[in-house]
């Protein structure tokens, strides 16, 4: 499946960086957030990032005004499943959030979209569980900071299907990310131990 739209549910500061570096890798970006304002500041810190890579002399005035002509709001998550190829949730850990926010991508989504949680411990098998899609369900950790910068891990859940990692394993690497592929087991027996 090719990924044209991708949608981020969540204007938190992990939702834009991921919108961020979706906008610049050209891809449609659906920006979505509960709070008009969380929205409204997400907006303007991205272009404010592309500005400062501007100032900077990291990319181009042509490669800012692309990102920004992307970028787009929507004003419910309902919403922005419609248009999306690729559904992204960045809300917090609680897996009831998630749940719900699944429920809404699998009752309004297109056909063939997938689905992603950008969870750091919950199981993307739990999630998926509660779609007629677990095929298309998959985590997508997007790490930051010196060491692991540019680090993106796919965690597959039990249905997870082969198209759906090498679907997002593209769009990963289209932003510039080292992609590492993990089982759901792996990373929710790790947080176990934490």
């Amino acid at each position: 499946m090719e990924i044209k739209t991708i949608a981020i549910v969540g204007a938190a500061s992990l939702g834009c960086r991921i919108a961020y570096e979706s906008a610049l890798a050209e891809y449609r970006v659906i920006l979505e957030d509960v709070s008009p304002s969380a929205l409204e500041q997400g907006i303007a810190w991205i272009a404010l990032a592309l500005a400062n890579e501007v100032a900077a002399g990291r990319i181009y005035s042509a490669d800012r005004d692309a990102a920004l002509a992307n970028l787009t709001t929507a004003a419910s998550a309902e919403d922005a499943a419609r248009e999306a190829d690729l559904i992204m949730e960045t809300v917090a850990d609680e897996m009831e959030m998630k749940i719900e926010l699944f429920t809404i991508f699998d009752k309004f989504a297109k056909p063939g979209a997938i689905f992603a949680s950008t969870t750091t411990s919950l199981s993307i098998s739990d999630m998926a569980a509660v779609t007629f899609c677990p095929e298309r369900c998959i985590g997508m950790r997007f790490f930051s900071g010196a060491q692991n910068a540019n680090r993106l891990e796919l965690v597959k859940g039990s249905e997870t299907s082969e198209e759906t990692v090498a679907t997002c394993c593209e769009v990963g690497r289209r932003m510039g990310r080292e992609v590492y592929i993990l089982r759901d087991e792996q990373v929710t027996s790790a947080s176990a131990g934490d």
